[in-house]
């Protein structure tokens, strides 16, 4: 459409020119004409009499003598020149390919490829068929532009990988939500470390323990307790701190403790600097507030459903790293017990049972 108008505006101001140049010319004509019949011969004994034409007439004259701009620019070209070379004709097909590239990763490779063929063309046109020095300088810096774009369009393209527990998270969490790969490295590159928990080590303690991470659980369980009575087990692929994700600063205290119930592995995220990371992307904040906000009420579901029982509870002196008894469960004719909530937590995910008699569980 631009190159159209562009064509039209050359053309509007090539008439106008014409005309300007050709209207006095044609002015100087009629005046000579007019000079010429009031000549007489020397020997005529008739005065010479000055004839003048009209003013209203001359302009009627230049009026109609005078082409219009729309004519001058039709009849412009009276015989076309013969067909460019095939170069010139390869170079506009590819041109014309890149203009319909669309609007996606592949695309833009494709843009690209296009525009370097269409100016490698032209620029081989115009070496070898017109000798034009200009334009093969100008194609060759618009090829360097455009592979600039190219390399680096391709380099985003390049497959992402990662480590299979990450890769597991990935494809249970954050794909189905249409995040991209490229968009998850980008949060795990707030990842602070991966911790590998042994059997009975806490990983949290309550009022001691600072809440300044956000941990995932790779593989493994872990127990949560309050003032030593268990809530709930946390499984793979579930937050350990996803409740203190909403309104808990980072100068807070766990109100729980959480034990590991077998060797376990956690992925740690620096909560602050992964906040800020997605505060810029909308569409990520969004995500991890779905994802963490479901994984809240997953977890006072349990937990409601565990103090409906009020005899379960955890030894009172534990010490980290000793083989001390994991949950200690009293006998009850009312109700079902704590260790019957924590074996159907367990069944939901296909794991060994709690035994219901008080014995000690041991990794």
């Amino acid at each position: 459409m631009m190159l159209i108008i562009s064509a039209l505006i050359t053309g509007m101001v090539t008439g106008l020119q014409n005309i300007t140049t050709e209207s006095p010319s044609m002015i100087s004509d009629i005046t000579t004409s007019l000079n010429t019949k009031d000549k007489v011969p020397e020997m005529g004994l008739v005065e010479p009499t000055k004839l003048s034409l009209p003013t209203s007439d001359m302009v009627n004259v230049s009026i109609h003598d005078q082409p219009s701009m729309w004519d001058l620019y039709l009849h412009h070209c009276s015989k076309w020149r013969p067909i460019n070379h095939i170069f010139f004709q390869v170079a506009n097909i590819f041109f014309l390919m890149s203009f319909l590239a669309p609007h996606t990763d592949i695309g833009q490779i494709w843009l690209r490829v296009g525009l370097m063929m269409g100016c490698a063309f032209s620029g081989m046109w115009a070496w070898s068929v017109e000798c034009y020095l200009d334009a093969v300088l100008w194609n060759s810096v618009f090829i360097l532009i455009n592979f600039v774009y190219f390399s680096y369009q391709f380099y985003l393209m390049r497959p992402i990988k990662f480590h299979k527990e990450i890769e597991e998270v990935y494809l249970a969490l954050f794909k189905p939500l249409r995040v991209s790969r490229r968009q998850f490295r980008r949060v795990l590159m707030c990842m602070r470390n991966v911790r590998h928990l042994k059997c009975h080590e806490l990983y949290a303690h309550e009022k001691v323990t600072k809440v300044d991470s956000l941990s995932l659980v790779l593989s493994g369980k872990l127990v949560v307790s309050q003032n030593q009575r268990a809530l709930h087990i946390v499984f793979p692929h579930h937050f350990l701190d996803s409740p203190e994700w909403f309104g808990v600063s980072t100068d807070d205290y766990f109100q729980v403790s959480i034990m590991a119930m077998e060797e376990s592995r956690v992925l740690v995220w620096h909560r602050d600097k992964l906040k800020l990371s997605i505060m810029s992307d909308a569409f990520l904040q969004a995500v991890f507030d779905h994802i963490l906000g479901r994984d809240v009420v997953h977890k006072l579901m349990q937990v409601s459903e565990t103090m409906a029982v009020s005899n379960g509870h955890l030894p009172n002196s534990y010490e980290e790293g000793e083989d001390k008894p994991m949950l200690v469960v009293k006998k009850a004719g009312d109700g079902p017990g704590i260790t019957a909530i924590l074996n159907r937590q367990l069944q939901g995910e296909h794991a060994p049972l709690l035994r219901a008699t008080p014995t000690t569980h041991e990794c």
